[in-house]
């Protein structure tokens, strides 16, 4: 995956791709925390497939580098509970791992939809289509590692609150100009790849190649 070999056709595929990744990913995240016990993300609206999920910086990195993210979800890990067993600090890392879980539930299904575009579409048309979702379920395998990096925004950041390491609410925005450099030289990719290549073939295939 060349983060910066660009085209619009290639923009325009990390764009749809972005806003399914967010959605599916944010929801995944609010459904999880209030499954276990915090409502603060249906409060907060964010059990609902609206564009409240969808963070600007976090979609523009994605379209510009192949990494991006959703807007971060609020967790209280005091109301996090699994029947009358209180969680804790587990649950803070249980939430980010389902959310992963869902994204690459997610690259599954979705890849299934590339035969059928070929097949029921005129040929261009299918092409095109065949290799958004293609494209799609490999940007949600990518996303379900990047997602896991201890950092904020991401949703590996709820990693740090579980060990007690609380950082500055303003670092949501630095951290995240930091992961669009990190993008754009090629270390984000470069520290994923083992990952991706150990996992995205299991999923997709000869689908999984970038």
């Amino acid at each position: 995956m060349n983060s910066l070999d660009l085209t619009v056709s290639l923009v325009v595929m990390r764009l749809i791709a972005g806003i399914i990744i967010a959605l599916v990913h944010g929801l995944a995240l609010s459904g999880a925390a209030v499954w276990l016990g915090d409502k603060g993300p249906l409060y907060d609206g964010r059990l609902k497939l609206h564009f409240q999920h969808v963070d600007l910086l976090g979609l523009g990195s994605l379209m510009l580098t192949g990494f991006g993210w959703g807007l971060p979800v609020a967790i209280d890990k005091e109301q996090l509970h699994l029947g009358s067993r209180r969680l804790g600090s587990l649950g803070l890392i249980l939430i980010p791992l389902i959310g992963s879980l869902a994204l690459l539930l997610t690259a599954v299904l979705i890849l299934l939809l590339a035969g059928p575009l070929l097949t029921s579409l005129e040929f261009t048309s299918g092409v095109a289509a065949a290799a958004s979702v293609r494209l799609t379920a490999r940007l949600c395998v990518w996303m379900a590692l990047f997602s896991l990096i201890p950092f904020p925004p991401l949703a590996g950041n709820h990693f740090l609150k579980a060990l007690g390491i609380h950082l500055p609410h303003q670092l949501e925005t630095f951290g995240g100009w930091l992961l669009v450099l990190a993008s754009v030289f090629g270390i984000t990719q470069m520290l994923l790849s083992p990952a991706y290549n150990l996992i995205a073939p299991l999923l997709l295939g000869a689908d999984a190649a970038y």
